[in-house]
């Protein structure tokens, strides 16, 4: 599991929730009921500064972007890009399998290389990487 955030995201991310340093956005997936998951350009996100369940923080210019252990089986496996494009009115998620000998950068997401499909098990913790 990994997270990218890019300089843009970051930028509207902290002018849109006026963060300082220290503060925190929370990513988590979405499903569609009754029990399938979604993994879009549309994913879940909200200010929040307690770290204490987070299984993965990046910080970018002292902001703390991360997941919480009760989402994590979402992003498990998954590299997840989060960036923003101007006129967009929130940033957009895109989200690549990991490999093993794999290097993710922020221009190795293309519309060719993105991986949004998955399936999830209430089971996760049998299968966590």
């Amino acid at each position: 599991m990994k997270l990218i955030v890019t300089a843009a995201a970051n930028k509207w991310f902290k002018n849109t929730y006026v963060l300082q340093a220290g503060d925190g956005i929370k990513f988590y997936g979405k499903t569609v009921q009754p029990h399938n998951v979604k993994h879009s350009s549309r994913q879940g996100f909200s200010p929040e500064k307690d770290l204490e369940r987070a299984t993965l923080i990046r910080k970018k210019n002292g902001i703390n972007y991360h997941i919480n252990f009760d989402d994590a089986w979402f992003f498990s496996g998954l590299v997840t890009l989060v960036d923003f494009h101007s006129g967009d009115e929130q940033p957009s998620f895109y989200f690549q399998r990991e490999g093993s000998d794999l290097t993710i950068n922020e221009s190795d997401f293309s519309a060719e290389n993105v991986d949004a499909t998955t399936s999830a098990s209430s089971k996760f913790e049998d299968y966590w990487e």
